[in-house]
């Protein structure tokens, strides 16, 4: 995030090489072949180009927020498709989980410049969340905000997909909480985390999205650049509503997301999970994504900027809380053991050398990791063409599908070997040691 109180310059990390045959992607893989550079990485040089980006934070990734299905350092793009009417309500729903979140009833309007100890109250509700990645290569960074006294956080769940080791700190100082995934949905890129042994914290005030309006003055706060520390603010407005963007990154994995604000202020890549607000102290939405300049591992702040509504995520957290709902997951996630990848392994001169593969359709399989792939006889440089009763072209078919799994289901697995020969299996899928 772009802040005058910043005493550092935000750096950027170095690109990454050509994606290797080997890279892991989602959860249904943990390749490490894409070994990080040292962490921080060393400033480069901008360059130009512009695009929408979630954004989390990671040291280095193949995609996501960590390898494997999100964000790493702004990785995903994504183009707005549509917006509704200038005025209209992104609310999305209700804004009670029915049962603690507390509201922001009673914080006085400072006529959208927040005072110093309303910042300073909603600091106090907002966590640091730092994570590694699945596949070994990198670290992650986010933000996330205290919904409970006992420690539930709401966040993006590309802060946390395909990551372990994930914790928080509040404000950025005293206790580091370890971090366990209650549940997610990935279709919305919400997710809802516990502290570990929390009690009596205080909690964001929760707002009412259904009523902004185009032009309202908003304040922005997060773990900008994964620097840590208390959170970094910046003040913008309301630019739409009701805006749907299609997000897109380099592994070919794209999602679209609806109902979103769209904000003029200056976020950075690791506000991502953390609160937007209104000249009223109370929390209408949660920073989701940003419109930055480089290419997808060079990159400076952004002037455009994308929030969930406050109203949408507290649903669906009421969804997660629940144990149900049409795109929730409880816990880790399914996982089918095998590592895969957008373009042909070997084309570019990366190991696996799969350029003499026959296999014409599918995702390409350049790593099998584990159980139940490895049991059921797949194999490196063929493609999987269907899971699940569900038709896979590329890797985005095949994450999108694994997302709608459990772990424990039973499922049909069909792939074509190096050989062009069609297998199907029946196979009961496994958990993960991580969310996707």
């Amino acid at each position: 995030m772009t802040n005058e109180m910043q005493e550092y310059p935000p750096y950027t990390p170095p690109p990454p090489p050509s994606e290797p045959a080997g890279a892991s992607y989602g959860p249904w893989s943990s390749d490490t072949q894409w070994v990080p550079p040292s962490w921080p990485p060393t400033p480069q040089n901008r360059r130009g180009g512009s695009g929408f980006r979630r954004t989390a934070l990671a040291a280095f990734a193949i995609a996501c927020v960590g390898a494997g299905g999100g964000t790493a350092w702004a990785l995903t793009t994504a183009s707005i498709t549509s917006h509704t009417p200038s005025g209209s309500s992104p609310s999305g729903g209700s804004n009670s989980t029915g049962n603690t979140p507390s509201t922001g009833n009673g914080v006085p309007s400072t006529g959208g410049a927040l005072s110093a100890a309303t910042i300073a109250s909603i600091d106090s509700a907002v966590v640091d969340i730092n994570a590694d990645t699945a596949a070994g290569s990198g670290q992650v960074a986010g933000t996330g905000m205290i919904i409970t006294s006992n420690g539930l956080v709401l966040t993006n769940n590309h802060v946390i997909d395909d990551n372990v080791n994930i914790t928080a700190q509040i404000d950025g100082a005293g206790t580091t909480y370890k971090v366990k995934v209650i549940g997610y949905d990935a279709k919305d890129d919400i997710a809802l985390v516990q502290l570990e042994n929390a009690s009596n914290l205080p909690t964001i005030p929760i707002g009412d999205s259904s009523k902004l309006s185009v032009g309202d003055a908003i304040t922005v706060l997060g773990n900008a650049l994964g620097k840590g520390g208390t959170p970094a603010v910046v003040t913008g407005t309301v630019a739409q509503l009701g805006t749907t963007i299609t997000a897109s990154d380099d592994s070919g994995d794209n999602e679209t997301l609806t109902q979103m604000i769209q904000v003029s202020a200056a976020i950075e890549p690791g506000d991502s999970g953390g609160p937007e607000v209104n000249a009223n102290g109370q929390v209408i939405g949660m920073t989701t994504a940003g419109q930055t300049s480089g290419n997808p591992t060079q990159e400076t702040g952004s002037t455009v900027g994308f929030a969930i509504p406050i109203n949408k995520a507290i649903t669906i957290i009421s969804e997660i809380r629940a144990g149900s709902g049409t795109n929730i997951h409880i816990g880790n996630a399914a996982l089918l053991g095998v590592a895969v990848s957008p373009d042909q392994p070997g084309v570019d001169g990366s190991s696996p050398d799969c350029t003499a593969s026959q296999a014409t359709s599918g995702a390409w399989v350049s790593g099998v990791t584990a159980n139940p792939a490895a049991g059921a006889g797949v194999t490196v440089c063929g493609r999987i063409t269907s899971i699940g009763g569900n038709t896979v072209a590329n890797t985005n078919d095949l994450h999108n599908a694994m997302e709608s799994f459990k772990v424990g289901q039973t499922v049909s697995l069909t792939w074509m070997d190096a050989s062009a020969v069609s297998h199907t299996a029946t196979i009961t899928l496994g958990q993960a040691t991580f969310p996707d």
